[in-house]
């Protein structure tokens, strides 16, 4: 089952020497950033002290209960996602930016609503919701490269190939496509990459490194939602939450020589990875709200451990040359699908809002402000392999305990109502650092920040809400790995920033 959990290990999992390719998947599932309606997304994403918008339904499903008519809404938006990296001496701008915009449907929802009563000390309106929210967005593209002269990508691929064991059939894609392409070799004994630079023992004075990360799909939480209120002061909701992860990767590598030198057995190099990974998840939702006084109102929920059921595909191809050892070459292959389990932690979190102006009249500039936070212990992430792997699954469980770190995210809010059907609306998020000190992670401060406004208008029948939001933060991104700490490539430094502009339309009934 070697090969075919490899690269689950190599690709999908953060963890030290060859385990490692990406901080950034390791917290694909667990790490989701601003999502909502336009409204809630104009708020910084506050919402579980406020109720009364389609976004409870996922954050806390109390406030579905404020609900008194029925809605149906959609939501349309574009998200451009840039990236700047440093990683090794620079030979061409392009080599360290990244961009990538796309077009997609945050939220779709209908709301329906019951029992419509208005008494003190009765059960009065029951509220239910379905639809979708996209918690999470994959688009992105990483650019990295630069000129080294003591490693290469093929050096994993030595590693492997040098092992008396060694069986392509049962290795990794990457390294049976360069062990069938004689771009890994036995030279006098010893196993050489034919890229391998002279500072770490190969025949290359230097080579130039480009690589691009390009990645696509996202997570779709699909809900079912129940709220009700008693005496229109205590809200209690659950909701069924059925999240879909869809993420698709293409990594892209090439090595060149660098010297110009055409007879040293080296000219170039140029591998691509296709990775798809699929999973279904199963969750659920309790929450709380009460208004202690009209205008002062205090919520909270408790989303449940999510239980994935995954599945990831795998494959390659490569082009080498290497000049008058084999000429150019090139092959394909791919990896046996493989299916696992995962939970993805629980989220806590508490909100409150404050109402201000005079509420009775309709003519009056009114609002409100709100904050939420957020507990999310990134490293209770648990996976669970098929029997036959039982033997790695503790230990990659252990690494993602080493390597993340529970997280506190903060959210604030504000909105101003006037001439009776605006509003106009501003926030602030501050997500916390998931990594943890482990020296793998080399001090890297993760955490984002995200700023957004937006404008509203409704009516007695319909509104429409507009936002745009700008998130920004840092990270890093490992390549790849080898057991060598002389032949050990540095991370790229990532400058992440995303804007998002948003709208939502809704239809009351």
């Amino acid at each position: 089952m070697i090969k075919s959990i490899y690269p689950l290990l190599g690709g999908l999992f953060l963890s030290v020497s060859a385990m490692a390719q990406s901080a950034e998947q390791a917290l694909l599932f667990s790490n989701q950033q601003p999502s909502g309606t336009a409204r809630t997304q104009a708020l910084g994403g506050v919402s579980v002290g406020l109720g009364g918008d389609f976004s409870s339904a996922f954050t806390n499903p109390a406030g579905i209960g404020i609900f008194k008519t029925g809605e149906f809404l959609i939501s349309g938006g574009v998200a451009t996602s840039k990236t700047t990296s440093s990683y090794l001496p620079m030979v061409d701008p392009r080599d360290v930016k990244g961009s990538k915009s796309n077009f997609q449907l945050p939220n779709i929802g209908v709301v329906f609503v019951t029992n419509t009563n208005s008494g003190a000390h009765t059960w009065n309106n029951f509220s239910f919701a379905l639809g979708m929210n996209r918690s999470a967005n994959f688009n992105n593209q990483i650019n990295i490269g630069g000129v080294t002269d003591y490693t290469s990508y093929s050096e994993p691929w030595r590693e492997e190939t040098e092992s008396s064991s060694y069986n392509p059939d049962y290795g990794s894609i990457g390294s049976a496509l360069a062990w069938n392409q004689a771009l890994v070799v036995e030279d006098n004994g010893k196993w050489i990459s034919l890229a391998m630079p002279t500072g770490a023992g190969g025949v290359m004075e230097s080579i130039y490194q480009r690589a691009t990360v390009d990645t696509k799909g996202g997570i779709n939480d699909y809900v079912f939602s129940f709220g009700t209120n008693y005496g229109d002061r205590l809200y209690l909701g659950v909701s069924l939450n059925l999240p879909s992860i869809t993420y698709k990767e293409t990594l892209s590598v090439s090595e060149d020589d660098n010297t110009g030198n055409q007879n040293n057995d080296f000219g170039y190099f140029d591998y691509k990875q296709y990775t798809t990974i699929n999973g279904l998840g199963f969750s659920g939702t309790l929450g709380i709200l009460y208004k202690v006084t009209d205008r002062f109102r205090l919520g909270g929920s408790l989303r449940l451990p999510t239980l994935y059921s995954m599945s990831i595909a795998t494959s390659a191809d490569l082009t080498s040359n290497t000049e008058g050892w084999k000429g150019q070459q090139s092959s394909s292959g791919a990896g046996e699908d493989y299916s696992y389990n995962m939970t993805a932690p629980l989220r806590a979190s508490a909100g409150a809002s404050y109402f201000f102006g005079n509420m009775q009249d309709p003519d009056a500039v009114t609002g409100f402000l709100a904050a939420d936070y957020e507990y999310v212990n990134h490293s209770s992430s648990k996976y669970r392999f098929e029997e036959v792997d039982k033997g790695l699954e503790g230990g990659v469980n252990r690494v993602i305990g080493d390597l993340y770190k529970a997280a506190s995210n903060f959210k604030v809010g504000a909105e101003v109502k006037f001439a009776r059907i605006f509003a106009a609306r501003g926030g602030f998020a501050m997500y916390g650092n998931p990594y943890s000190n482990d020296s793998y992670n080399m001090g890297i401060d993760a955490s984002r920040k995200t700023y957004s406004g937006g404008l509203g208008v409704r009516t007695k029948g319909i509104y429409f809400d507009l936002t745009y939001s700008y998130t920004q933060g840092k990270d890093y991104y490992q390549l790849y790995s080898t057991s060598d700490a002389n032949t050990y490539p540095p991370a790229a430094l990532l400058d992440f920033k995303r804007s998002n502009i948003m709208g939502t339309v809704g239809f009351k009934f």
